[in-house]
């Protein structure tokens, strides 16, 4: 860490975590589902402890020291979720951390460019199962063979959760279809339970299972597990539906990495609703040619919906996709507020509207908020990773001389 602030920051929360002894530290990473994974297993071992966790989506290195140095010496656990931007990214963390239970989502091609290969990215993530002491637990996703292949470098237990019936907690019956919720039954041994949750998409799953399987790491039942989980709401910008004058919003606008498509266009596919909507931003994390990207996911968002509407600079990339045979029912915008223009003259009440982009680059939450207050900021340009909902800048429409509004 070049950072003197970090290196101080990390010093004195080193100093802190060497008075945390009776705590347990629980470190969740992954290339998707970190935070609602890290904020499901803190709802469950809240059933039984006093603990905390990290703040909202906060999982870079100096939000760590920040977390540790929140921990209280009475505290039963603490849920810190731990990102990976490139190879050596987690190194200062795991030894600031030193958990005792370490839980891998999933090895995806998110930050593909920092890290190259899949291999490369579960190299790095493998280092947290390999800081588990020998007491400790590793607590992996059965259905990944990258994730169940660090099993062999943890010296402590390990515990498997997944949809294979191999996983030492699994799930069956996985439903999720608009506006029902997702709804499963958990498995583990003897134990059978009906989970119910306020999360939209089967791909929660996983979620779910991982925050059930370090309940049972801590001796919670099943069914107090399932209790909890019930009880969360997903997470702003994580397929949370929001009704906006009639119309509903499926926001999963946080980042629009190419894997992470599939499974939001899936819970639009199974959705009822009498019109169905793509909105789509900036895709991230791809290889191969921009346009035959966004050419292939206007194709597949077009087998689900009846209009699908890309947003911004990359938007017109998705042309190809007008030979689809539902092609007259894609559309591309170069900004929001063109968008937001288009979609307040088409969208009636009961239509159900996927949002999927890239929060840093598009803002989409603007195409909500627009349905019910007085919008003025309609920047093409802005980096902010708070929501607009959020933002003092909301009403405030950009000067002419500043920048492109």
């Amino acid at each position: 860490m070049r950072d003197l602030l970090l290196e101080a920051s990390y010093r004195r929360a080193a100093r802190h975590r060497r008075g945390l002894d009776h705590v347990v530290f629980v470190a969740v990473t992954g290339s998707a589902g970190k935070t609602t994974t890290k904020d499901l297993v803190a709802a469950v071992l809240a059933r039984r402890y006093n603990g905390t966790k990290s703040p909202g989506t906060h999982n870079a290195a100096h939000w760590v020291s920040r977390t540790v140095l929140r921990v209280r010496r009475d505290d039963g656990f603490c849920v810190v979720e731990l990102g990976a931007s490139g190879p050596g990214s987690l190194d200062d963390p795991i030894v600031l951390v030193r958990p005792s239970i370490a839980v891998i989502t999933n090895v995806g091609d998110d930050h593909r460019k920092a890290f190259r290969t899949l291999d490369a990215t579960a190299a790095e993530k493998a280092k947290l199962v390999a800081a588990v002491p020998d007491d400790g637990l590793a607590v992996l996703n059965a259905d990944d063979p990258r994730v169940m292949a660090m099993a062999g470098s943890c010296r402590g237990r390990v515990l498997t959760y997944g949809l294979t019936p191999d996983a030492a907690i699994h799930a069956e019956s996985v439903t999720s279809s608009w506006p029902d919720r997702l709804r499963f039954v958990a498995i583990h041994g003897e134990q059978r339970v009906e989970v119910h949750t306020r999360f939209c998409g089967v791909h929660w799953t996983h979620a779910c299972l991982a925050a059930i399987t370090v309940g049972a790491g801590f001796g919670i039942p099943l069914a107090e597990a399932a209790a909890a989980l019930a009880d969360v709401e997903p997470g702003p910008g994580r397929l949370s539906p929001v009704d906006a004058a009639g119309v509903i919003f499926l926001r999963d606008e946080v980042k629009a990495s190419l894997w992470s498509i599939g499974p939001s266009l899936e819970v639009l596919r199974s959705a009822r609703a009498p019109r169905k909507v793509a909105v789509i931003g900036t895709i991230s994390d791809y290889g191969g040619r921009a346009s035959a990207v966004y050419a292939s996911v206007a194709r597949q968002a077009l087998e689900v919906a009846d209009e699908v509407i890309f947003v911004g600079p990359q938007a017109l990339r998705c042309s190809a996709a007008r030979a689809h045979p539902k092609g007259a029912g894609l559309h591309a915008f170069l900004t929001v507020r063109e968008a937001h223009a288009y979609l307040s003259k088409t969208l009636v009440a009961g239509d159900l509207v996927l949002l999927k982009g890239s929060q840093r680059a598009d803002h989409l939450l603007r195409l909500v908020l627009a349905r019910t207050r007085r919008v003025g900021c309609w920047r093409t340009t802005c980096g902010r990773m708070k929501f607009c909902d959020d933002c003092l800048l909301l009403r405030l429409p950009q000067l002419s001389w500043s920048g492109s509004a």
